[in-house]
């Protein structure tokens, strides 16, 4: 009998182990693949036509990782960086292109395997994302492949350290002037399109968008100060 509860300790102890090494290793190939490839937010796209096997190798991992049984920050952070792989992946298979509009179906249409389901990026991002956690960090975190999205960030994100890095990028982002542009003269915020396109996801929390905004501005902006919006730069974050 003790030689059982022996060898079941044993097989359970490395069944845990394995798993955890599968999970370290999904998180730690995004980390490297993004760290090599991105910088300053910039992707070389010509570069990875030419020479896709890491990115492929990473895309078919994406279709065969489970995360179903995971905490609800683990499968964030898998779908974040799923997503933000599947942007590279699809934007590298059609280079040359000026924009990740020019690819038809870019968002919506075109499908991917993620973790044994066929999702477009849309699918990924209100259904796996947005819809699960209403947590408006998340568009902080996502590269769409544009100049105007949320530069891309060279780093993966991790379960354990989720909240920190989604709360990093979101004062990350609203502290620089070309997402939210303070004009004290003339009284006015000018901020990101994502803010006017996802501004019911922005007010989960907060009434207004510069309420929003100021929860990680240094420097707040006046409440009464009139909220506009830039125009979207949708050119390639190409290098």
């Amino acid at each position: 009998m003790r030689k059982v509860t022996l060898l079941l300790t044993i097989f359970y102890s490395f069944s845990g182990f394995s798993q955890n090494s599968d999970t370290t290793t999904i998180f730690d190939d995004f980390n490297s693949f993004l760290l090599n490839e991105v910088v300053f937010g910039l992707v070389d796209y010509d570069k990875l036509n030419k020479n896709p096997e890491q990115l492929n190798t990473l895309v078919d991992a994406i279709a065969k990782y489970n995360p179903s049984d995971s905490s609800q920050d683990h499968k964030t952070a898998f779908y974040i960086n799923a997503y933000n792989i599947l942007v590279i992946k699809q934007v590298a298979d059609n280079f040359p292109i000026k924009s990740p509009m020019d690819v038809k179906g870019f968002f919506k249409v075109n499908t991917f395997n993620v973790a044994g389901e066929i999702l477009t990026l849309d699918g990924i991002e209100f259904t796996k994302l947005m819809s699960p956690t209403k947590d408006p960090r998340i568009h902080f975190a996502l590269g769409c492949g544009a100049r105007s999205c949320p530069f891309l960030y060279d780093n993966a994100f991790y379960p354990e350290k989720l909240q920190e890095q989604l709360e990093f990028r979101a004062e990350l982002i609203i502290d620089r002037p070309n997402y939210v542009y303070v004009d004290n003269r003339n009284g006015r915020v000018v901020l990101n399109k994502i803010f006017d396109w996802y501004s019911d996801q922005f007010k989960y929390e907060s009434e207004t968008l510069i309420e929003y905004v100021n929860k990680y501005k240094f420097y707040k902006v006046p409440t009464d100060y009139v909220v506009e919006f830039q125009e979207y730069d949708w050119s390639l974050n190409d290098r």
